[in-house]
């Protein structure tokens, strides 16, 4: 940043996923409303961060470059890193390892390079786990359970 103006700092914690990313968009989109905004979003409290948290803080920080400004990321969590070198347009925002560097605009605070994904991304879903069937048919034809032959009744 070139301009001599301190940037507003604005610390988000917690889920940035679709459910809350409509609460927190019209808090950033106040802070873009002035002639070249300059923002920090202190990420280091953010717990979990999917493709539309993810995709919100790319659109931000294209908003702001397109009124003049910048948003810079500060000490990025787990959750903000993993999509760091996977999320399209990611690459285009400064980040830096503490708020103090991203204020300053410090180059020596200056994350280099995108950091290896030290947290699953949330979209990620697991190998789906095979399932032993309930109930099985013995070679007389008779259902048992898991537990073993069905008992006679008396």
């Amino acid at each position: 940043m070139s301009s001599d103006r301190t940037p507003v700092v604005l610390a988000l914690h917690g889920l940035l996923v679709e459910g809350t990313v409509a609460t927190v968009e019209p808090v950033l989109a106040g802070c873009l409303g002035a002639h070249e905004p300059r923002l920090v979003l202190d990420v280091s409290q953010v717990t979990v961060c999917d493709t539309v948290g993810a995709a919100l803080l790319v659109s931000v920080a294209e908003v702001a470059r397109g009124r003049g400004g910048e948003v810079r990321l500060a000490d990025p969590s787990p959750a903000i890193r993993s999509w760091l070198g996977v999320a399209a347009g990611m690459s285009a925002i400064a980040v830096f390892a503490t708020v103090e560097g991203a204020v300053e605009a410090d180059p020596r605070d200056l994350l280099a390079g995108a950091p290896p994904p030290v947290a699953n991304c949330v979209d990620e879903r697991p190998a789906p786990r095979s399932r032993r069937p309930r109930w099985r048919v013995n070679p007389s034809g008779r259902a048992r359970s898991r537990r073993g032959p069905a008992s006679p009744r008396r």
